[in-house]
């Protein structure tokens, strides 16, 4: 259930560090919100750095399971492409482990 600016929920959160809500308050201010909205922001941050919650409030673990992929191919691979279809690598190893 989505609610609007007009009817927020509430959530507490307990600070036991002073240090920590001077800190807050201190960035709050320079950025020019309020308290409350400088949490928000840095909570949704962290949820979409998280992969629990994406930029448009969108959950598709499909899509998020192709970006990681995708990712991990130009990771290891750095956009090299195999000469051989993976395909074809594929059938020759089950052809191998079927003679045996």
């Amino acid at each position: 259930m989505l609610r609007n600016k007009n009817n927020p929920v509430r959530l507490n959160i307990y600070i036991h560090d002073p240090g920590i809500r001077r800190q807050i308050k201190a960035v709050a201010a320079r950025k020019d919100v309020s308290v409350s909205e400088y949490c928000l922001q840095a909570i949704s941050n962290q949820l979409v750095k998280e992969q629990e919650m994406s930029p448009e409030r969108e959950v598709n673990p499909l899509k998020t399971a192709v970006k990681k992929a995708q990712r991990f191919r130009d990771k290891i691979f750095g956009g090299k492409v195999f000469a051989v279809s993976s395909a074809d690598l594929i059938r020759a190893a089950r052809k191998g482990r079927n003679i045996s």
